[in-house]
């Protein structure tokens, strides 16, 4: 049987990627420890974002995702990281997790943390209810830099990105993609 290794490449990052998407929260016993990278990356974000803290103050909550993965091998590719969920209050009202496929001639892997912050409680209804819509283009975030000052808020939504590895460009988020489930609805 002669098959093609991009074909069977591509497989074995699909699978990953679904297995992975299946569960919204981390398992268990990798809670803690997420827990821990996910204030890391928030200390990141508030130490290069010269106005994040301040639109946490403000909004209606936010997401962290310490570690998000992206891949692409030929004409597929795929993204996958899970979040921990803020009320505005700073509490974790719950876990995100954001899954997507995508098509079109790419090649290689990153892998970053990201930031969103929703501007207000109606934001923060339509993310728990599954009611968002549209993309977001995130904002790249160079801690040698010094800094990066605060992006606008599109459909609700303000994405920041950063602590970037790897050789691919660019992210773009479809809000859709992103799933929600309470504290409380986890085992």
């Amino acid at each position: 049987m002669n098959r093609n290794p991009l074909i069977a490449l591509f497989v074995t990052v699909c699978a990953s990627f679904l297995l992975a998407a299946c569960q919204v929260a981390p398992k268990a016993e990798n809670r803690a420890s997420f827990k821990v990278e996910t204030e890391a990356a928030q200390k990141w974000f508030s130490s290069n974002v010269k106005t994040f803290d301040k639109q946490l103050d403000t909004s209606g909550g936010y997401i962290i995702f310490p570690s998000i993965g992206q891949a692409g091998v030929g004409f597929f590719g795929g993204t996958f990281g899970r979040g921990a969920v803020f009320n505005a209050n700073g509490s974790q009202v719950g876990w995100a997790a954001l899954g997507s496929g995508s098509v079109g001639l790419q090649l290689g892997a990153q892998g970053y943390k990201m930031a969103m912050i929703l501007e207000d409680d109606a934001t923060m209804r339509r993310f728990k209810n599954g009611k968002w819509t549209g993309d977001v283009s995130a904002t790249a975030v160079a801690a040698t830099e010094g800094g990066a000052a605060a992006a606008p808020f599109t459909d609700g939504v303000v994405v920041y990105f950063g602590d970037q590895a790897g050789l691919m460009a660019g992210v773009s988020v479809a809000l859709a993609n992103i799933r929600y489930r309470n504290l409380d609805d986890i085992e």
